[in-house]
């Protein structure tokens, strides 16, 4: 949610479930453009609220050129004092992050321990090996300990992927191969699980980003928000994640009306499992669609202005039993 338009969507906001106490309004709106102005950042959002189970983390994140590709997310308790989110985590903390199933504590500092009781073995990890990693160890040596060769530097975008049968499971040198870390910090902790809702649950409205001829992505600068005869249709909801960006070519699934400028996305109409995203109109005036994988994701649209924003309001935790609900 831009903060250009935080004042219009708080009704939409209350609508849509994700109401902000009127207290922090004032002091939030100008925490961001205070952090917008420190960056140096063109545009400022609001992402989102994570509760816990003391004191919740607001979440913002700011742009200064590419607003795809290059922005930066923020956290902040106390509405006053941004601080960065760490980026530099690992696949095996993702996979932490993925068993966990309790709410946040509120503590950026905590440590967070799992039981590995019940783990299974490393030769059936929970995520398949991509074939394009070879793992060889090598004899022991005196110290007892293994030599890993041949794994490939994984990047930031690599640590989250859309796709999970890519994901790669990574390993360490221990005494005993088989452990695993088993501990993490919240902050961390906090900074995946927002990577995680963002790349499956941040939508926009078709038409909002335009791609220009050279490669750059900006927003659309008339672009009014869908109307009544698009909103329906889920094609018109494209996910920002850059993993989506994926050039398209006249394949049988391009849309009819396909545009190169706008379509560089992709659709929510093909996310998996079918049916994980239900819309309404409420009051005949706001639209609103929410995600079922993780509640408390929506997109919100004010029909009557077109200004429409994306927030997130939850704890923070999967609903890994949808595909049986539904």
């Amino acid at each position: 949610m831009d903060v250009k338009v935080f004042h219009y969507l708080i009704d939409a906001l209350k609508v849509a479930g994700c109401s902000i106490y009127e207290d922090n309004i004032p002091v939030l709106y100008n925490s961001l453009i205070r952090l917008q102005s420190e960056n140096h950042f063109n545009s400022v959002y609001l992402w989102g609220r994570i509760e816990t189970l003391s004191n919740d983390y607001y979440i913002a994140y700011g742009h200064q050129k590419d607003p795809i590709e290059n922005r930066i997310f923020f956290y902040t308790q106390n509405l006053l004092e941004w601080d960065i989110m760490p980026t530099d985590w690992s696949i095996l903390e993702t996979d932490l992050v993925r068993r966990i199933k309790t709410k946040l504590y509120g503590n950026p500092r905590y440590l967070e321990t799992i039981d590995n009781s019940n783990k299974k073995s490393q030769e059936t990890t929970e995520y398949p090996i991509a074939p394009s990693v070879v793992m060889k160890y090598d004899d022991y040596v005196e110290s007892g300990e293994e030599d890993v060769q041949n794994i490939e530097n994984i990047t930031f975008n690599d640590v989250i992927s859309i796709n999970e049968a890519d994901e790669i499971m990574e390993t360490e040198s221990f005494d005993d191969p088989s452990n695993l870390k088993s501990s993490i910090k919240e902050e961390d902790r906090l900074a995946i699980t927002v990577q995680m809702i963002d790349n499956e649950c941040h939508i926009v409205p078709r038409g909002y980003f335009y791609k220009l001829p050279n490669g750059n992505i900006i927003k659309a600068p008339y672009f009014k928000g869908l109307d009544y005869s698009e909103i329906g249709n889920e094609q018109n909801f494209l996910h920002i994640n850059p993993q989506y960006c994926r050039p398209k070519g006249p394949t049988n699934d391009v849309r009819p009306d396909y545009n190169g400028s706008i379509d560089f996305l992709e659709s929510i109409d093909k996310d998996i499992p079918k049916g994980c995203w239900t819309s309404r109109i409420l009051s005949n005036r706001y639209f609103i669609i929410h995600s079922l994988l993780w509640p408390g994701a929506v997109f919100f649209q004010d029909m009557n202005t077109g200004i429409h924003g994306y927030f997130y309001n939850g704890y923070g935790l999967k609903n890994l039993d949808l595909p049986f609900m539904i």
